[in-house]
């Protein structure tokens, strides 16, 4: 009978799979992780603290805007520099380690169910193999900025067998280089980004008023529909 080329047993990939509690410590960060950091959850903080200590922001959310505020306060000296550069690490890193050891549990099961369910992941992936078999540690430095996701290059690098010390350091300088340059991005445009960041805030308390009528509207629209469409059914 023939053999799959990564060797696997044909029956291997449609064995039944029995999660334990290794599964869910491994993959429920990264669940709980992504659902953290969906847009909409972190608008109202956002709103709140970017123009009032967009530090402290970065290091709740990671996000992009949340950094480019704080390189601003540190060029018109409301912040410190460095505190601006390792505030992020931790929310930006915090899934990094559980994609690794994802990839080292699961491997090429993960992204083939990935390709499975996606026709775009099995661009991705070829991609990323492409990259990491090219530059191996180097994708992980550079993983912030490929056009690729970062965690398919988290998940090879467990899967090939990197040792995980190697794996972290390369990350860890792989994320302050990318905070490092969006940080210099708010130093170059100091004031007016400061003035922009500190206008929202001004206006946060409109934004997440804004916010609860409209989940609100949306909440009786939608039970308002219900019915119009449970009545029309044949």
């Amino acid at each position: 009978e023939p053999q799959p080329a990564d060797g696997s047993s044909p029956a291997e990939g449609t064995q039944q799979f029995h999660p334990g509690w290794k599964d869910i410590a491994c993959i429920g960060p990264i669940v709980a992780h992504l659902i953290y950091l969906l847009p909409y959850i972190g608008v109202p903080i956002q709103a709140l603290l970017i123009g009032r200590n967009p530090v402290l922001l970065s290091a709740l959310r990671g996000s992009i805007a949340s950094m480019v505020a704080a390189g601003a306060f540190v060029r018109v000296g409301r912040a410190p520099l460095l505190l601006a550069l390792i505030a992020p690490i931790p929310i930006l890193m915090f899934s990094d380690p559980f994609y690794f050891w994802a990839g080292r549990r699961y491997g090429r099961r993960l992204l083939l169910y990935l390709e499975a369910n996606d026709p775009r992941w099995r661009r991705r992936i070829a991609r990323g193999e492409r990259f990491f078999r090219r530059f191996g540690v180097w994708t992980i430095v550079l993983a912030p900025v490929l056009p690729v996701p970062s965690q398919l290059f988290y998940l090879a690098a467990g899967e090939a067998g990197m040792p995980f010390a190697l794996f972290l350091a390369a990350d860890l300088l792989g994320t302050l280089l990318w905070i490092g340059g969006i940080v210099a991005a708010g130093w170059a445009v100091g004031q007016p980004a400061v003035d922009l960041a500190q206008g929202v805030s001004n206006y946060s308390l409109w934004i997440i008023s804004g916010m609860v009528l409209l989940a609100v509207a949306y909440s009786v629209w939608t039970s308002w529909r219900a019915p119009a469409r449970r009545d029309g059914a044949p």
